[in-house]
């Protein structure tokens, strides 16, 4: 089985086992909204030595911002959901002749996790939480682009090369891209509904940037460039939630509705 199979079956699986537990779980009229956003850094694996002998990876910086909703679980337990956009890239270096290839990529980002909350004690009063999350990671490869020496270049996603010089036509690459998500963090609460959140997150990509058959390719010079890699990718977000409960949502409706009702029948008396 492949880890891309393994890893649809994962998501499969947490999402039916959410469902499951929510469903028997008096929480369930509990939910979570919030955004995180912050910087990151990402670096370039290759499994085989051939191509550790050819590239070296050096660290590229990039960004992350995503809406999540939370919905709390059994105990200390709750599942997250996300969509967001990242930027990442990657930054290798061409050991013969140290050239070096910067690249940017734009992702549309999926994921989700399942989070155990333990309680933390920051100060006298405030009810605070650390927290560890594990779960897949879903990307789909938007856009790029590239410098190479000092010639800079936009990525095309299979197009037939047409002596543009200032195109990287990339050949059976993997658009969609799976990974692990493994975080650690701690929140503390603003107020009674509102809390601020730091996580930070590694996200290992298990899905090589291209197919076994892809190909790079690059009008301007003749180098040899490998898309048999994939990313990890480390964050550090900073994040805002707003809790919710919609039982006290319909008590405040109901209670609203009485008392309109008790001054109308007042006034008629």
């Amino acid at each position: 089985m492949t880890r891309m199979s393994v890893l649809f079956l994962g998501c499969l699986l947490s999402s039916s086992l959410m469902a499951q537990t929510i469903k028997e779980s008096p929480v369930s009229q509990r939910f979570s909204i919030g955004v995180r956003v912050g910087p990151s850094v990402t670096i370039g694996m290759y499994p085989d030595k051939e191509q550790r002998d050819q590239f070296t990876s050096q660290p590229k910086l990039g960004f992350v911002g995503a809406a999540f909703i939370s919905l709390p679980l059994k105990k200390e337990y709750s599942y997250i959901a996300e969509v967001g956009y990242s930027l990442k890239g990657r930054q290798v270096v061409l050991k013969r002749g140290d050239f070096v290839n910067n690249q940017t990529f734009e992702f549309l980002e999926m994921s989700m996790a399942l989070r155990r909350s333990f309680n933390l004690r920051i100060a006298k009063n405030i009810p605070s939480k650390w927290f560890v999350n594990v779960g897949p990671n879903i990307g789909y490869w938007l856009s790029g682009s590239g410098k190479f020496v000092e010639t800079e270049y936009d990525i095309k996603f299979d197009v037939p090369p047409d002596g543009n010089l200032n195109i990287n036509y990339l050949t059976n690459p993997n658009r969609w891209l799976f990974g692990l998500d493994v975080g650690i963090g701690a929140d503390a609460p603003i107020n009674k509904r509102q809390k601020i959140r730091l996580e930070l997150r590694a996200t290992f990509g298990q899905t090589y940037l291209g197919e076994k058959n892809s190909a790079s390719s690059y009008a301007t010079l003749s180098w040899e460039d490998t898309l048999k890699t994939n990313l990890t990718t480390l964050s550090l977000t900073g994040a805002y939630t707003l809790d919710f409960d919609r039982r006290a949502m319909k008590m405040g409706k109901s209670t609203k509705g009485k008392i309109g009702k008790t001054k109308r029948l007042k006034k008629r008396r």
